[in-house]
């Protein structure tokens, strides 16, 4: 199953790389910038999975148990689960950095093109 989750986070990202890549329109290349981002997550998560393992806080450890053979033993990895989460914050408020960037370009040059963008330098 976490081959499958590897996979497909390599196949968001080259998607939103092509897209980045090949696409003229700004907001589609933010838009393929945030599917970037999002693959990132998704390996991040990925990476902190361990099969069989339990949280790493519990109020209420499983029967035959104890909070010290959980500390000792398989739980998830929480720091990558955390700073996954961090990172979607900061993500989203660059993307709307980005699309504001995008709307001051359109407002600006009247064409949301990048290719007519840099034809316009003085």
């Amino acid at each position: 199953m976490i081959v499958a989750n590897y996979l497909t986070a390599a196949a968001v990202f080259c998607a939103g790389l092509y897209t980045v890549l090949t696409r003229r329109n700004l907001i589609k290349i933010v838009m393929g910038l945030s599917l970037m981002e999002a693959a990132t997550y998704l390996l991040m998560v990925s990476l902190a999975y361990r099969a069989d393992s339990t949280a790493p806080v519990l109020l209420n450890p499983p029967r035959g148990q104890s909070p010290q053979q959980l500390a000792e033993g398989n739980v998830a990895d929480p720091v990558l689960q955390n700073f996954c989460l961090t990172a979607i914050v900061i993500g989203v408020a660059v993307t709307a950095v980005f699309l504001s960037v995008v709307v001051r370009i359109a407002q600006h040059y009247r064409t949301l093109d990048a290719d007519q963008v840099r034809e316009l330098r003085g």
